[in-house]
């Protein structure tokens, strides 16, 4: 892999890994809830169920470059729209669905049961399955060696996902406040104005009813 190749795949990489998704989101609620020392549990885990979904994903794309070469072109057009819009929803509505406060009943608290939560989320959803082919698909080379690539692949996401889940972590706080400050109030304001318009219907009803 050359270094423009590799560079290129570090960048968008790393615009993906702080984007405030799912896993990213999942790390600071169990922080807020359990404290820095779930960082024990969340972070292997994600590094493990990461790390199977990867290898997975290149292993089956690097079957799929051999036996249908034709086939690529399609999946690197279209991971190419999904990942942009991944990124842009991601910011729109920061950390898809995740429970965010640190007392949301967050679904587990033992250790055990937290990094198979956590690994569940990241090693055996589809969502990480599509987001991988996605991004593999946009920067495997045919001409190049696999297990070279996969390499590069593997270390370079990995070594990326630790930091920004490590910063995350540490930064639980400050990230907590910034997705309240940009999810809640949209939704509030959705509902009150839905409210709103609910209540002006029937009470003109009434109106027309009472006279």
């Amino acid at each position: 892999m050359s270094l423009e190749h590799w560079l290129a795949f570090a960048v968008i990489s790393a615009i993906c890994l702080i984007s405030p998704g799912r896993v990213l989101m999942l790390i600071v609620s169990y922080t807020l809830g359990q404290g820095r020392k779930s960082m024990l549990a969340t972070i292997p885990a994600a590094t493990l169920g990461t790390a199977m979904a990867l290898a997975i994903v290149i292993l089956a794309l690097g079957w799929l470059q051999f036996a249908a070469p034709e086939i690529l072109d399609p999946i690197r057009w279209i991971g190419g729209a999904y990942l942009a819009f991944l990124v842009i929803r991601t910011w729109r509505r920061p950390g898809g669905g995740v429970p965010l406060a640190d007392n949301d009943n967050l679904p587990q608290e033992k250790p055990l049961r937290i990094m198979r939560h956590v690994f569940t989320e990241t090693g055996l959803d589809r969502r990480s399955y599509a987001f991988f082919v996605a991004l593999i698909a946009q920067f495997l080379d045919p001409a190049a060696p696999l297990p070279e690539q996969a390499q590069a692949f593997v270390e370079t996401f990995l070594g990326l996902a630790l930091v920004s889940w490590i910063a995350a972590a540490i930064g639980a706080g400050p990230l907590h406040r910034f997705i309240r400050s940009h999810s809640p109030k949209r939704s509030t304001k959705r509902r009150d104005r839905n409210v709103l318009i609910s209540s002006s219907s029937v009470t003109a009803g009434y109106r027309k009813i009472a006279a």
